[in-house]
């Protein structure tokens, strides 16, 4: 697979199947991927470029330069899969565009992600994460009532864009007979997919959705509470959880003023209330114990080094360790998927810029004298 990517998007869609196996190549300028550029750093290496290019060769040139264009022919001729997230027409002007490339390969699976889609009336337009959660309409849901606009803190938009492309791919590896495939991926369509239990409340209501804080909109208490300490959250997702909830805080007559959903979800507010009253007398070790060991969803709000070593994290291999050339001891976040017992992850870490172009220039037939006149004009990268 040759991966043209930037920042988070494509480089993530393609750590996931470098993760499950695929060898990738990263086709980078002679600058680098823009991610080599944002901090923090170790020894000079980006940490943030790190966390989504694991597995993956660095193959770094100039695409102007003749060699160069002749070596990119070979790599898409050979691949089965190429993805990017480039600006429209930068892959048009590199010479290898989706019809360029299909004629090179006519059973490449050809990925592109995009801001908002390869067609219609944005198609050109330029886009990042939080320009996708205002237009997706996920910053007018976010946050509390009393509060103004909130994104969430994460980008989102990338990894699920991200995602989504490399499950589309693996299905069009899997047809039999293969036959080469076009898959578009948008940022903005996949934030507005992962928010469609809010989409359901627009389009039953025609109304736009209030913002409910940590509350959920559909079910009560499902939220944040503050214990004695700390904050903790609380989910009760049946009419039978409640039942359970105000037997184990012994508040029966809580179950008897609110025995259905409909019921709590009326009275969120005073619910809430009356059970955060009782939950500021002890602290939350107390009340998510209480809670776990009855049965009921509940849990501590962890900071984000307090969730990094988390002993289940930490059990699930969430957090993985390298020793890079460069960098040192670098900890990046492991695979979410785990297959036969064990977590995808590839074995290479996340490449220095150029590490690998040499030895990919010379699988692609270019001889050593070239190389190294390549290396020494500037058009190849090395490290």
């Amino acid at each position: 697979m040759v991966e043209f990517g930037n920042l988070i998007a494509a480089p993530y869609a393609a750590m996931l199947l470098a993760d499950l196996g695929a060898r990738v190549v990263k086709v980078e300028p002679p600058g680098g991927d823009l991610g080599r550029g944002f901090g923090p750093y170790q020894n000079g290496e980006s940490t943030f470029f790190m966390m989504a290019n694991r597995g993956k060769e660095s193959l770094a040139l100039d695409p102007k330069d003749w060699v160069s264009k002749r070596v990119l022919d070979k790599l898409v001729r050979m691949a089965d899969v190429v993805v990017h997230n480039l600006r429209q027409g930068a892959m048009e002007r590199m010479g290898l565009g989706e019809e360029r490339a299909r004629d090179l390969n006519q059973s490449l699976v050809y990925t592109t992600i995009s801001a908002f889609g390869s067609e219609g009336p944005y198609a050109e337009r330029a886009g990042i994460d939080i320009v996708f959660q205002g237009e997706s309409g996920m910053i007018s849901i976010t946050g509390d009532p009393r509060d103004g606009s909130r994104k969430t803190a994460t980008t989102i938009g990338d990894y699920v864009a991200g995602t989504n492309a490399a499950l589309a791919i693996c299905a069009a590896l899997t047809e039999t007979p293969r036959r080469g495939r076009r898959i578009d991926v948008s940022l903005r369509d996949g934030v507005m997919a992962v928010q469609s239990g809010w989409n359901a409340l627009a389009f039953a209501t025609g109304r736009q959705p209030e913002r409910t804080g940590t509350a959920s909109p559909y079910l009560a208490p499902n939220q944040v509470f503050e214990a004695a300490d700390a904050p903790f959250t609380l989910a009760i997702v049946s009419d039978r959880h409640f039942r359970v909830l105000a037997e184990t805080l012994d508040m029966p007559d809580l179950a008897d003023a609110y025995p259905t959903n409909d019921e709590r979800m009326a009275n969120r507010d005073k619910l809430a209330r009356r059970l955060g009253r009782l939950f500021k007398t002890e602290k939350a070790d107390h009340w998510v114990g209480l809670l776990d060991d009855a049965g009921l969803p509940a849990g501590h709000v962890l900071n984000l080094t307090e969730a990094l070593s988390d002993p289940q994290a930490r059990h699930n291999q969430m957090i993985v360790e390298y020793q890079h050339p460069v960098a040192g001891k670098v900890e990046v976040t492991g695979s979410p998927i785990h297959v036969d017992g064990a977590p995808a992850r590839a074995a290479g870490m996340p490449p220095s810029l150029g590490q690998h172009t040499r030895s990919l220039l010379a699988e692609t037939g270019v001889d050593a004298k070239t190389i190294e006149q390549m290396v020494e004009a500037g058009t190849a990268i090395v490290s």
